[in-house]
């Protein structure tokens, strides 16, 4: 019986956290110190060993994703990340993972334990302040291939939504 209530107030945790995320989506400004539009080049560690650039890891379109392992909302866009990737990745689009865990073995571990194949960095103060330091997490950027950021979303994006905005960029 106690387990029973503590698996229902477990579950109810899990649809608060998700709605939180959903709705914060909605107040975008208010978790950015500057709203960006425009992503300028960054180095970061590339969680697979030595630093990157955002230049050498961009596509024709990217979406830059910040992410962590502990973070119940980025678990829950880890499939619609695939999906896109699955879709999109021969046609010119790039998924570049920003992870906000505390150290790139956490990180690497997340990424092999998740099998994602695209670039996770790790995260560093020129690179939050690059996309506007946001106070939430998941936050992605749809950007196109002049570095301009065509749409942030904060919180789970909507997949249909995303898959719209993508083809239109990859024509």
């Amino acid at each position: 019986m106690a387990s029973s209530r503590i698996k229902y107030l477990v579950i109810a945790a899990v649809i608060g956290v998700f709605g939180y995320f959903v709705l914060s989506q909605r107040d975008i400004d208010k978790h950015f110190s500057e709203i960006p539009g425009h992503v300028a080049n960054f180095t970061a560690i590339n969680i697979d060993g030595g630093k990157t650039t955002y230049q050498e890891q961009k596509g024709k379109v990217t979406l830059i994703t910040l992410s962590a392992s502990w973070c119940p909302a980025c678990m829950a866009e880890i499939p619609m990340l695939k999906k896109l990737h699955q879709e999109y990745n021969s046609q010119g689009f790039k998924i570049l993972m920003v992870s906000e865990d505390d150290n790139v073995k956490i990180a690497a571990k997340f990424k092999k334990k998740q099998e994602l194949p695209w670039t996770v960095i790790h995260w560093n103060y020129d690179l939050m302040n690059n996309l506007g330091n946001p106070g939430v997490l998941p936050v992605t950027y749809l950007v196109n291939e002049l570095d301009s950021i065509v749409q942030i979303n904060s919180g789970i994006f909507d997949e249909g939504a995303m898959n719209r905005a993508i083809r239109k960029l990859l024509r």
